[in-house]
């Protein structure tokens, strides 16, 4: 049950990046709902983080505030590492040991481009 409060406090703070990025551009969540096809108590749940949204919709939410993706999870590892493991611990426990492998190849071949 730990895990589920940890990625509650993931999903929260994603809401409330949403929210944030929102005000800024002035926008009501009726305006924001509407321009990417859901409700506003729909959008309203993301905000306050009740509901987890797709990947998809965060790209959709993303385009209708007109701020890249990563605006609304980017450094979300730096101050919360334990939170975003947390998250992604459910996939990874579905790899094969030859996925995980592949994973920990991508991983040292980001971290080997990074440091260049």
């Amino acid at each position: 049950m730990e895990n589920q409060g940890e990625k509650s406090d993931l999903i929260l703070e994603i809401g409330k990046r949403i929210q944030k990025y929102r005000v800024q551009k002035n926008l009501t969540q009726e305006q924001v709902a509407e321009t990417i096809g859901i409700s506003q108590k729909h959008l309203s749940r993301i905000e306050k983080g009740y509901h987890n949204p797709r990947f998809d919709m965060i790209i959709h939410i993303a385009e209708a505030l007109n701020i890249p993706t990563d605006a609304l999870a980017k450094d979300l590892s730096d101050d919360n590492i334990d939170i975003f493991l947390e998250s992604i611990r459910p996939n990874i426990e579905k790899l094969s040991v030859k996925q995980l492998e592949y994973v920990k190849k991508n991983i040292e071949l980001i971290l080997e481009i990074s440091c260049k």
